[in-house]
C-alpha cells in the first residue's frame, strides 16, 4: 500500500486508541485493496516516526472493500466491506455509501482446492506426448521417470516445484498422489511450511501376484504411521490415504486388499477408473491395445480378469469406505451414473483440460450432478496439463455448453472437494468466524446479469496472504 500523502489518509493507518501512525513498513505488507489499521495496547511506548511496536498484546485490523464476494453456492454479494481482526473474519457488511468510492474492482472467493494431482511432474514445461494412442503416454511416462533412476530431484523438486505453483494459484488444499516414501516426507515438511493441507495417496502398482504381498505391507505402514508432524497446534494439514492407480496396472486381488486396510484405518481411497475407451475393453473383453501393452512389459496374464468386468464392480469395492475418489471417470455409463447417485461418499474428480488434451468424448459431469453423484475438478499433471491452476479448469468447466454459473460450480473446487478430502468444509467459505484465506481477481463489472461472464473471462487469480 503506498504511503498516503494526505492527513485525512493519514486517518485511516492509525491506532484507533490514539492515532499513533503505523510505519510505512507495515503498510507495504498488504495488497493494494487492503486497508490496515492496528488496535495497540495501551501501555505501548509510541514513536511518531516508525510508528508502533507490535506487541503480542497488539491487534491487527485490516478491512477490505470488494466489488464482488462469490461464495460456493451462494448468490454473488456487490460491494461487500470485510473487517479481519487477528487473520480471523470479524464482520462482514454491505460497503457504507461514504466508501463507495473505495471500493476495489476485484471478486473475492475462499482459497480452492485442487482434488487430484500428481506434483512429481510438475518440474515439466509442457504435457508428454504423444497424447494417442494411450498407451504410448504411458510409456513417455515411465520414460521420463527413468531419467532420474532414485527419483531423487522427480520427488522432490517437482513437490516443491508444484506446491509452490499451487499456492500462488490460490490452493490451500491438494490430494497428491505420492510414490516414494521420499515423496511423502517432502510433501508433508512443504505442506507445513507453505500453511497448506494435503492428502498423500499413497499410489500401488502390481498387475501381476509377485507384488501383491510387497505392495500390500507398504499401503499398511503408510496409513499406519501417523507422525506428530503430521499436524501443527492442533491443525490437521496431513491426512495419509491410498491410490490403486488403475484397473490395468493393480490385480483385482491386490485391490481388494488395498481397499481392506483402507476400510480398517479409514483412510480415503483415490483410484484412476473408466479414463478411456482402451481401458473398458480391456476390462469387458480381454482384448485391445492394453493387452499388447502388458505383454510388452511380460505380466498379461488372460486370467487375471474376469470377463464382462465393468468400472461399476470397482465403485462397489470404493463404496465400502467412508470417502473415495474415482478419478476421470470419463467413461461411465448409465449403470456407473446410477450407483454414484445413490453413494455420494465416492466423489468422481474431472480433469477437464487433461480430458480434452487426451481428446476424450464430452465428459458426463452434468449427467452425474444431475443424478445427485458429486462432481469435483482436479489439474492431475504437468505430464497432460499446462499448469496447476485449479480454478482455470473451474472456468473451462463454465464455459460449456448449459453449465450453471461459476458460483454454483465452485464447491467442486472449494467446500464439497474439501468434505471429499476429509476436511472442514466451511473452512473454504469467506465468513464470519473463519480464518481469513482467499484469493482475488479483477473484476471490471457492475451487474450480476454479467458476472459469470466476466468471471469466465478473468485473468488468473491471486492468492491473498494477510
Amino acid at each position: 500500500m503506498p504511503r498516503p500523502t494526505t492527513q485525512s489518509a493519514w486517518l485511516n493507518n492509525t491506532c484507533r486508541r490514539c492515532t499513533c501512525l503505523f510505519s510505512s513498513a507495515v503498510l507495504s505488507t498488504f495488497p493494494p485493496l487492503v486497508t490496515a489499521v492496528l488496535i495497540c495496547h495501551p501501555d505501548l511506548t509510541h514513536d511518531m516516526m516508525t510508528g508502533i511496536n507490535i506487541e503480542p498484546e497488539a491487534r491487527e485490523e485490516i478491512v477490505i472493500r470488494c466489488a464482488w464476494l462469490v461464495n460456493p453456492g451462494e448468490p454473488p454479494r456487490q460491494n461487500i466491506r470485510i473487517t479481519i481482526v487477528d487473520g480471523t473474519v470479524a464482520e462482514m457488511c454491505e460497503t457504507p455509501a461514504d466508501e463507495l468510492a473505495r471500493v476495489e474492482a476485484v471478486a473475492l472467493m475462499p482459497s480452492f482446492v485442487n482434488a487430484h494431482t500428481h506434483l512429481e511432474f510438475s518440474r515439466l514445461t509442457s504435457p508428454l506426448s504423444p497424447p494417442a494412442p494411450f498407451t504410448d503416454w504411458i510409456r513417455s511416462v515411465i520414460q521420463y521417470r527413468s531419467e532420474d533412476p532414485h527419483e531423487l530431484h522427480f520427488a522432490t523438486d517437482g513437490i516443491c516445484s508444484g506446491l509452490r505453483e499451487s499456492r500462488q494459484a490460490g490452493v490451500r488444499l491438494i490430494g497428491e498422489i505420492t510414490t516414494t516414501e521420499t515423496g511423502v516426507r517432502t510433501l508433508q515438511q512443504k505442506l507445513q511450511k507453505s500453511q497448506m493441507s494435503g492428502v498423500s495417496f499413497r499410489e500401488s502398482i502390481g498387475f501381476s501376484t509377485e507384488h501383491i504381498s510387497t505392495q500390500l505391507n507398504v499401503a499398511d505402514r503408510h496409513v499406519r504411521v501417523t507422525p506428530a508432524s503430521d499436524t501443527v497446534t492442533d491443525r490437521k494439514y496431513l491426512v495419509r490415504g491410498l491410490s490403486p492407480h488403475a484397473p490395468y496396472s493393480v490385480h483385482p486381488e491386490l485391490f481388494e486388499g488395498l481397499v481392506d486396510i483402507a476400510r480398517r484405518s479409514s483412510a480415503p481411497v483415490a483410484m484412476h477408473l473408466a479414463e478411456t475407451v482402451d481401458e473398458v475393453e480391456l476390462l469387458q473383453n480381454q482384448t485391445g491395445r492394453f493387452v499388447n501393452f502388458l505383454q510388452s512389459l511380460n505380466i498379461w496374464d488372460p486370467q487375471t480378469l474376469s470377463p464382462g468386468t465393468a468400472p461399476l464392480r470397482y465403485l462397489e469395492k470404493l463404496a465400502q469406505l467412508d470417502r473415495a475418489l474415482a478419478v476421470h471417470g470419463n467413461y461411465f455409463g448409465r449403470d456407473e451414473i446410477e450407483f454414484l447417485s445413490r453413494h455420494p461418499h465416492v466423489a468422481v474428480v474431472y480433469c477437464p483440460r487433461t480430458h480434452t488434451y487426451f481428446g476424450h468424448k464430452s465428459h458426463p459431469w452434468q449427467k452425474l450432478q444431475s443424478a445427485g453423484a458429486v462432481v469435483l475438478l482436479g489439474t492431475d499433471s504437468r505430464a497432460s496439463n499446462p499448469d496447476l491452476s485449479v480454478w482455470k479448469e473451474l472456468q473451462f468447466v463454465a464455459s460449456q455448453k448449459n453449465a450453471a454459473p461459476i458460483w454454483e460450480l465452485l464447491p467442486m473446487i472449494t467446500t464439497s472437494a474439501a468434505a471429499t478430502l476429509g476436511f472442514d468444509k466451511t473452512d473454504f467459505v469467506v465468513k464470519v468466524g473463519n480464518r481469513f484465506q482467499a484469493v482475488s481477481l479483477p473484476c471490471q463489472c457492475d451487474s450480476e446479469l454479467h458476472l459469470n461472464a466476466t468471471l469466465i473471462r478473468s485473468a488468473e487469480v491471486t492468492e491473498m496472504s494477510l
